[in-house]
């Protein structure tokens, strides 16, 4: 085995260990509160306990930190949004829909912006972002697709439209509402149900 399969082979074992997530934990914790360019190496270190030499054997550098950081915030965000999109319903398929983004996005928090904004300047970054942004709103708009085809709702545009209108919103909003209470996130998650469906046409009594 070459030298570099071997350094591949050995990255892919490290970061499956209790390390590798601690590590990864951490800095989500400094980059969060400092931001990207306030947050170094020794920031990340100090928060995690641990020194220097233990973090550079899981990564080279802050940006190869903040690309793994990425990647599983990328991955949490979609998987958190997969329950969503069942058929039986479409009032109850909205609404699990609107409540899985906005918890997603609520939890994955100031790193999704951070995340946009460094792939202005990172190609890698840069490919998560469009797959944080759209693969949720294709979803979307394919299920307010199939269920204006099946009569059961009348969306007030095409699909995409308001799937972007409704997602892009709630992103933002469910960010913005991060510390609220329980009793004021739910009254903004009642707000969007009735916003989502006005848009989507739906009619009947509400359950």
């Amino acid at each position: 085995m070459t030298s570099s399969a071997w350094s591949v082979r050995a990255a892919r074992e490290r970061s499956h260990t209790d390390r590798h997530r601690d590590l990864l934990d951490a800095a989500a914790r400094v980059f969060t509160a400092r931001g990207y360019a306030e947050t170094t190496v020794a920031a990340i270190t100090a928060e995690a306990g641990v020194a220097r030499a233990t973090l550079y054997v899981y990564f080279a550098s802050k940006e190869e930190i903040f690309h793994a950081l990425a990647v599983r915030v990328r991955d949490g965000f979609l998987a958190a949004q997969e329950p969503g999109l069942i058929d039986d319903d479409p009032r109850k398929t909205l609404r699990a829909t609107i409540d899985a983004f906005a918890i997603a996005a609520r939890d994955a928090g100031p790193l999704l912006w951070m995340i946009d904004e460094r792939g202005v300047i990172d190609p890698a970054l840069a490919g998560l972002a469009t797959e944080i942004a759209e693969r949720p709103i294709r979803r979307f708009a394919r299920w307010i697709e199939r269920q204006r085809q099946a009569a059961a709702i009348s969306p007030v545009a095409e699909p995409r439209v308001v799937a972007e209108t409704i997602g892009y919103a709630l992103a933002r909003g469910a960010l913005e509402r991060r510390d609220a209470d329980a009793t004021a996130w739910d009254d903004y998650l009642c707000g969007v149900y009735t916003i989502a469906e006005t848009l989507l046409g739906m009619t009947g009594v509400r359950p």
